[in-house]
């Protein structure tokens, strides 16, 4: 494939606009009405982290606690990475039971939030969903990105880039709805050029381990006689994992790699030329977002939704979803630096 034709692609991929499921309905979801936070009172907001080591979930903390602070409410964040010493439950049960007026949620698992939604329903709070969809499970509002398109864009960038040769399916934890709509979104272009590339490994990767990607991409690129062309990684930390082990295997041609989050390391990685692709979703907007809704529905009044979300549930959920870009060589410095997300220096080291 020529460079000339390969620019070309790359300009059409970019070019791809993420779009919000059902955008345009502008529409407004009434919010219940709670017996507390009415008139005016002082809000109180519970934010539980049910999370991992992405860098990303400290940047969020930060923005929900200096979106509270402007709109003078008071709020505790807990970011539980290992549920130790108490579990991501006894968290929510704790702040619910110090008062707080509405919970915003990141379930470490989100089929499994029944005793945290209950509690949160027996003493009138609402929930707002953040960043991972909680499936078969009515909430007040779910604050997050749409994967189902980020995933179809990462999927088009891919094989459009590489459309034969031995490929890497990895997808995130299968616990996970919002890495099954990623995954589900990249494979609509995947799918149809199965016939034409060799899937030498395609796989979940539980708790979205870095660790346990790094040791399923080294077998299997081993197994392949070190040969990889195209790796779908649902997330920065993974993509750096996949990175370490074609390093440790010696691989030097290129290989293209996805990844999602728009980490610094993923950045400097862009630049080098180890990584292809990262997305870029303001986390400001997303945690600024949720702050904001929280404070809607503890008082009782309509929240701002763009979306039904299906969520396996009867009627799905109200949704508020944002939009991501992706983000390469060529534009890492306009989306990233230019923006103030990271400073040259941050990236380039200068």
């Amino acid at each position: 494939m020529t460079q000339t034709i390969l620019r070309g692609i790359l300009a059409a991929a970019l070019a791809i606009p993420i779009l919000l499921v059902g955008a345009g309905c502008s529409t407004e979801s009434q919010a219940p009405s709670p017996d507390k936070a009415q008139n005016g009172d002082p809000v109180k907001i519970g934010v539980s982290f049910g999370v991992g080591d992405a860098s990303r979930w400290v940047s969020e903390q930060q923005y929900m606690e200096n979106r509270a602070a402007e709109l003078d409410v008071e709020i505790e964040v807990r970011l539980n990475k290992t549920d130790e010493p108490k579990t991501q439950t006894e968290d929510c049960i704790e702040m619910i039971d110090g008062g707080i007026d509405v919970l915003i949620l990141t379930p470490r698992d989100v089929n499994n939030v029944q005793d945290i939604l209950a509690y949160a329903k027996q003493h009138n709070v609402p929930v707002v969903d953040y960043a991972r969809a909680i499936t078969n499970e009515d909430v007040d509002l779910f604050v997050g990105y749409d994967s189902g398109r980020i995933g179809q864009t990462l999927g088009q960038y891919l094989t459009e880039l590489v459309d034969e040769g031995d490929y890497i399916i990895l997808s995130g934890d299968p616990g996970d709805y919002n890495a099954e709509l990623l995954n589900e979104g990249a494979l609509r272009y995947i799918d149809p050029i199965r016939s034409d590339i060799n899937v030498i490994l395609e796989t979940s990767v539980p708790g979205w381990s870095p660790d346990a990607a790094k040791q399923l991409v080294y077998d299997a690129v081993s197994a392949n006689g070190n040969s990889v062309d195209a790796i779908l990684a649902p997330n920065d930390k993974i993509a750096g994992a996949c990175r370490e082990a074609l390093d440790e295997l010696g691989i030097t041609d290129p290989v293209i790699i996805t990844g999602m989050d728009a980490e610094l390391d993923a950045a400097k990685r862009v630049v080098d030329g180890k990584q292809s692709v990262t997305v870029y979703m303001d986390l400001e907007e997303l945690a600024t977002t949720a702050v904001d809704e929280a404070c809607h529905l503890a008082r009782g009044e309509a929240v701002n939704a763009n979306a039904d979300f299906d969520n396996g549930t009867e009627n799905g959920i109200t949704a508020n979803l944002i939009t991501g870009k992706l983000v390469t060589k060529e534009n890492l410095d306009k989306i990233l630096i230019d923006s103030g997300y990271f400073t040259r220096e941050d990236v380039y080291g200068e």
